[in-house]
C-alpha cells in the first residue's frame, strides 16, 4: 500500500513537471520583442570606415565544403575556432575531428563550441569527441545545455556555423557538420552554401568582427565544458588523420588562398544576440533594411514561417521593388513543420506581393542567401522564420561585390529553372527544367494535420 502511495505521488509530481515544462516552453518565448535598429546603426558605421583587404569565394557542393574545411584546419599555425549547430561522429564529422586532433598535436590551440541540445542528442556519449577533448590544446563546450529546472531554455539554440583559422581565414554559412551537408558519405544530401573569406585581419575586418562575436558566445555562463577521456578512440583519431593526409596530402599542403578567392569591395558581419534568451529581431530588421537598398531582391530560404510583423515587412518591400523567394516546394522539403506552414500560409504570402519559386530538384534546399540588386550578397544561417528572428543565435555575412552577386544569381538560376513559380497575382509559371512530383496523400494528410496542430507553437518553429 505504501509503495502504491509513493508511486501515485511520483506520478502526480511527474505530471505537474511535464505540464510546467510544456507551458513554460510555449509561453515564456511568446512575447516577442521589437528591434531598436541598433545592429543596423553598427553596420552603417562600419561602412564609413576604411575597408579591410578581404577576398571571398562561395562553396556550393558537399565535397568542396568538406575539403575546404580540412584545408583551413591544416593551414592553422596558432588557433582554430569551430562553432556548429549540429556536429555528429559520422564520416565527415570524424574527418573534421581528426583534422582538429592533428592541429592540436602540432601545438595549435583548438576551441570548439556545439549547440547544447544537439550535443546532448548526438555527442553526449561520443568517445571520439571525448578523445579529442582530452588533448592538451583542445577545449570543447556545449552552448546552453539542457536545464531541467528551466525547460523553456530549450528554445534558445546556437545556430551559427563557422570555422576560423589563425584569425585570418574563415568559412561561414548554413551547413551543419555532418554527412547530410559534407563529403560524399551518403547518397541523399542537402543543398547549401558557405563562403570562404581570406582577410588581412585588420581592426575593422569581418574576421575581427567574427572573433569578437565568438568570444561573446564562448563566455556565456550557461555553457558546459566537456571533459575529455583518452581511449581507443584517441588512436582512431590519429589513424584517421594520417589517412586524410595520405588521401588529400597535396590539397592540404599547398593552398594559394589569393588565387582561390576574389577581391571584394567590402565584407561585414551581421550577428544577433549571443545570449540564450528571447531576442529582439535586430538581425531581421537589418536584413529588411538591406533589402530596401535594391530594386531586385531574391530571398533564398529553406522555408518561410513568419509572424504579422515579418509579413508586413515583406509586403512593404514588395510595394517598391521586385521581391522573389526561392524555397522548397512542399513536395521537395525536408522540414514537415515548414511544409505544413507553407501550405496554410501560401496565399497570405502571395497576397503580400511576393512571388515564390517552389523548387523541386530531388534534394532539399537548405541555403540561406539574399541577393540584393547587382552588388550585395548576404549569406549565412538565418532562415526566414520566427525562430531565427526571435530565438536562435544567427549570423549573416554581407558581401559587396558585383562578381560574387552575379555568380550567386547564376547558381540560384539553376534552381529557379527547376521551380514552379507562384505569382502574387494568382498566376503560375514553370521553369524549363521543372518536373512535377505528386505529393503522396499520406504526406498531404500529415501536413494538413500539422498545419492545425502546430498553430499554438508557430513562434517556436
Amino acid at each position: 500500500m505504501k509503495r502504491k502511495h509513493i508511486l501515485k505521488w511520483l506520478g502526480i509530481a511527474l505530471g505537474v513537471y511535464l505540464l510546467y515544462g510544456v507551458l513554460t516552453a510555449i509561453l515564456v518565448p511568446l512575447p516577442q520583442k521589437e528591434a531598436a535598429g541598433e545592429l543596423w546603426s553598427q553596420y552603417e558605421a562600419r561602412l564609413s570606415e576604411d575597408a579591410s583587404q578581404e577576398r571571398v569565394r562561395s562553396i556550393e557542393d558537399t565535397d568542396s565544403a568538406l575539403l575546404w574545411r580540412l584545408q583551413l584546419i591544416e593551414s592553422a599555425e596558432r588557433e582554430v575556432i569551430f562553432s556548429t549547430f549540429d556536429l555528429r561522429a559520422d564520416g565527415s564529422g570524424q574527418d573534421l575531428m581528426a583534422a582538429l586532433y592533428g592541429a592540436a598535436q602540432r601545438g595549435v590551440r583548438v576551441r570548439i563550441i556545439v549547440d547544447g541540445l544537439n550535443g546532448f542528442l548526438h555527442l553526449q556519449n561520443s568517445g571520439v569527441l571525448r578523445a579529442l577533448a582530452a588533448e592538451e590544446n583542445v577545449e570543447v563546450r556545449f552552448y546552453d545545455p539542457i536545464d531541467l529546472l528551466r525547460p523553456w531554455k530549450l528554445n534558445y539554440r546556437l545556430h551559427d556555423k563557422y570555422l576560423i583559422a589563425d584569425g585570418s581565414k574563415y568559412i561561414l554559412g548554413g551547413r551543419n557538420s555532418n554527412d547530410l551537408f559534407l563529403g560524399s558519405y551518403q547518397e541523399n544530401q542537402n543543398i547549401d552554401r558557405d563562403v570562404l573569406v581570406v582577410s588581412d585581419g585588420g581592426e575593422g575586418s569581418s574576421v575581427s568582427q567574427l572573433l569578437t562575436y565568438f568570444e561573446s558566445v564562448w563566455s556565456q555562463p550557461e555553457n558546459k565544458t566537456i571533459t575529455g577521456k583518452t581511449s581507443s578512440q584517441t588512436d582512431a583519431l590519429q589513424e584517421r588523420y594520417a589517412a586524410l593526409c595520405a588521401v588529400h596530402g597535396k590539397e592540404l599542403a599547398a593552398v594559394d588562398w589569393e588565387v582561390e578567392t576574389a577581391a571584394v569591395t567590402h565584407v561585414s558581419l551581421l550577428s544577433g544576440s549571443p545570449r540564450a534568451e528571447a531576442k529582439a529581431p535586430e538581425l531581421w530588421d537589418a536584413l529588411v533594411r538591406l533589402m530596401a537598398q535594391g530594386d531586385d531582391v531574391l530571398l533564398q530560404t529553406p522555408y518561410i514561417i513568419c509572424n504579422d510583423k515579418m509579413y508586413n515587412d515583406l509586403e512593404a518591400l514588395a510595394e517598391t521593388r521586385q521581391l522573389r523567394v526561392l524555397t522548397n516546394a512542399v513536395e521537395n522539403g525536408a522540414n514537415p513543420s515548414g511544409c505544413s506552414d507553407y501550405l496554410r500560409e501560401k496565399q497570405n504570402i502571395l497576397s503580400r506581393g511576393v512571388d515564390v519559386y517552389e523548387v523541386i530538384c530531388g534534394q532539399s534546399l537548405h541555403t540561406k542567401t539574399i541577393l540584393i540588386g547587382n552588388d550585395l550578397s548576404v549569406v549565412g544561417s538565418f532562415n526566414a522564420d520566427m525562430r531565427s528572428a526571435y530565438l536562435d543565435t544567427e549570423l549573416m555575412l554581407v558581401i559587396e561585390s558585383e562578381e560574387v552577386n552575379a555568380a550567386l544569381r547564376e547558381e540560384s538560376g539553376k534552381y529557379m529553372g527547376q521551380s514552379r513559380l507562384a505569382l502574387h497575382d494568382g498566376g503560375t509559371e514553370y521553369g524549363v527544367q521543372f518536373e512535377e512530383v505528386t505529393l503522396p496523400w499520406t504526406k498531404r494528410a500529415l501536413y494538413t494535420i500539422l498545419s492545425v496542430v502546430q498553430r499554438p507553437i508557430r513562434h517556436l518553429l
